[in-house]
């Protein structure tokens, strides 16, 4: 399942090599823990940890001069930068105790975490104890991987001003998504250059100029390019799809069949179910990946929004999904957006639109709150014109935070409680709420639909875990509510506690080396939790000294295991941990314990 990418390997032996330098015996930093939670004393003196190293190219061993190097940790909030020297030296100081990662960037350089072994993978923290200067944290990037090619119309003409995306699956909030990785746009020989990608599977798409004027939400309603004419369609798409295009087109008319370019993927399909992908080694270039853009009769879809009173919404705007874009099921892609902005009469238009299974989904502004609208559409080329949305109005949470703890936040008013959708293809914005100074909040204007309610605390939060949410006293922290329209949900109950559960230990080989290359995996025996967001499936990398900690899992049994993951975020696959329980090793936790887990791998 795993691939190998042999220049990325560089930055695993390195961090091997630290590993054994801080693992002999009074060694700097060796078993030293990061302070966490210390109180701010007056006239703190000035951190003196440092963070020393290089970053030169993989494939000369040149220096990278001004490539950027950023460190973070819960230490040091908001993290630090700094650029490389004429020599490719990095050098970070007043850098406090704590267990910190590390990246270095450079524009057609692919990205990269210290220890990364494979592409979009965390990388090795490294543990900084106080005044500790840690040396030899080195980087070797390889040059990013190119995919090029031509786009052409369906007669073989070079099609310039095309814009093509490159794509690759990732998992995003524990969801597997088509999400892009670079885009380029054609020149006047049709031709096209993404670069700087990492090492791995790719998906290219390719979408004419005509289209995107109702791509991504933009198009006009009444009077914008949403509207008008087949003979004013014509006028405003002939130039930029050429003269056969144009000549196909002919002179007008209102029931002159709509030809345009539909989104097409390589190799010339349709639908990125159909697509071919395209395997990118490390600093490899594709060339010659060309394809022809499909030419389809599109629609005109139009009609109103209205209140539940049936009165026209003034303002707001209509989006149409393809089908599956976004989410996890198949290879639901990304997908294009067409939209429009509502009109002042409640009228929408939306042309261009190719044959396809569509979610349209409406959200009007006129008062405070906005409301909404999801059906379902099917496209199949002819005009639509009387499609009715009816919008119907949000959900409103409301209910109390607690602490169960010594010291509370003293300013409860930093921390948000937000109701994210169980639905990973629901692309509305996320509904949030700030707390009152007495721990008090309301959420409102949440969509109709299945929800989470999860805290967003950022600092304010640091040293506490959510432990239970309730409503009514019905326990519904991992189970989604459905909220409907209009409905208030009181007595929402969201209860912190400072007894976080801790699993900690090390990874080493038989000799009691330090491994660092894999990544320790906690999930809960009960399946029911193996999902995407689930609080009972937890991972975290080694540090230089094979050192783990993994904090904040909720109660209950688990099991525990060291694995090599291809893709990061994989382990939220019920499939992938189905396949690692049986050499797993299980524990309980209570809330509060801390349990030692060490692990003997064999090199």
């Amino acid at each position: 399942m795993s691939r190998t990418y042999p220049l990325l390997l560089v930055l695993g032996l390195a961090a091997a090599s630290l590993a054994a330098q801080n693992a002999r015996p009074g060694a700097p930093g060796s078993g030293q823990q990061p302070s966490r939670d210390t109180p701010a004393q007056n006239q703190a003196p000035t951190p003196t940890g440092r963070l020393i190293g290089r970053v030169v190219a993989s494939d000369t061993g040149r220096p990278i001069k001004r490539a950027r190097v950023f460190v973070s940790a819960p230490e040091l909030p908001g993290g630090r930068g700094t650029l490389t020297d004429d020599n490719g030296v990095f050098d970070i100081a007043e850098l406090p105790a704590g267990r910190y990662t590390l990246s270095a960037s450079k524009s057609g350089f692919i990205t990269l975490s210290y220890g990364q072994r494979r592409p979009l993978q965390s990388g090795t923290p490294l543990q900084l104890a106080d005044s500790q200067q840690l040396k030899g944290v080195d980087f070797q990037l390889p040059r990013g991987g190119v995919i090029t090619g031509h786009v052409f119309d369906e007669t073989g003409d070079a099609m310039p001003g095309v814009m093509v995306s490159v794509m690759r699956y990732q998992y995003m909030q524990g969801d597997r998504r088509l999400t892009p990785a670079g885009t380029a746009q054609t020149d006047d020989k049709g031709q096209y250059r993404v670069w700087g990608l990492n090492p791995g599977d790719y998906y290219v798409s390719a979408l004419s100029r005509a289209d995107m004027g109702n791509a991504g939400g933009r198009g006009g309603g009444r009077g914008g390019r949403g509207g008008g004419s087949a003979a004013a369609i014509i006028g405003a798409i002939g130039g930029a799809l050429g003269p056969n295009v144009a000549a196909l087109l002919g002179g007008g008319g209102e029931d002159q069949e709509r030809l345009t370019y539909a989104p097409t993927y390589y190799p010339g399909v349709p639908s990125v179910n159909e697509a071919r992908a395209l395997t990118v080694g490390v600093s490899q270039e594709l060339t010659d990946i060309d394809f022809s853009l499909q030419l389809v009769r599109t629609a005109h879809i139009a009609g109103r929004v209205l209140n539940a009173d049936a009165t026209p919404v003034t303002s707001g705007n209509v989006q149409m999904t393809a089908a599956g874009a976004g989410n996890g099921s198949g290879r639901g892609g990304p997908g294009i957006n067409y939209g429009s902005r509502i009109d002042w009469d409640g009228s929408f238009t939306i042309s261009n639109v190719p044959p396809g299974t569509y979610t349209l989904r409406a959200r009007g502004t006129d008062d405070e709150l906005p409301q909404f609208a999801a059906m379902p559409l099917t496209v199949s080329g002819a005009d639509m014109a009387d499609v009715a949305v009816i919008l119907r109005p949000g959900g409103t949470l409301s209910g109390t935070i607690t602490f169960q703890g010594t010291q509370p936040p003293s300013d409860p008013t930093q921390i948000r409680i937000a109701a994210p959708s169980a639905d990973p293809a629901d692309a509305l914005p996320t509904q949030n709420a700030r707390v009152e100074k007495d721990g008090k909040f309301a959420i409102q204007a949440v969509p109709a639909g299945e929800h989470l309610i999860r805290p967003n605390g950022g600092g304010a939060l640091r040293g506490w875990t959510l432990k239970e949410v309730t409503i009514g006293g019905r326990d519904t922290t991992d189970a989604p509510i459905d909220v409907k329209s209009g409905e208030t949900v009181g007595n929402v109950t969201v209860v912190f506690t400072d007894k976080q559960s801790e699993i900690n230990g090390t990874i080493a080989d038989q000799r009691n080396v330090p491994i660092t290359d894999y990544t320790v995996l906690a999930f809960s025996t009960d399946p029911t939790f193996w999902r995407s967001q689930s609080r009972h499936i937890m991972t975290t990398r080694p540090d230089q000294n094979g050192k783990f900690r993994l904090r904040g899992l909720p109660p209950g049994e688990y099991y525990l295991a060291t694995v090599d993951p291809a893709e990061q975020g994989e382990w939220f696959e019920p499939t992938y941990l189905d396949e690692h329980r049986a050499a797993a090793s299980r524990l309980t936790l209570g809330e509060g314990d801390v349990k030692t887990q060490d692990f003997r791998l064999r090199r």
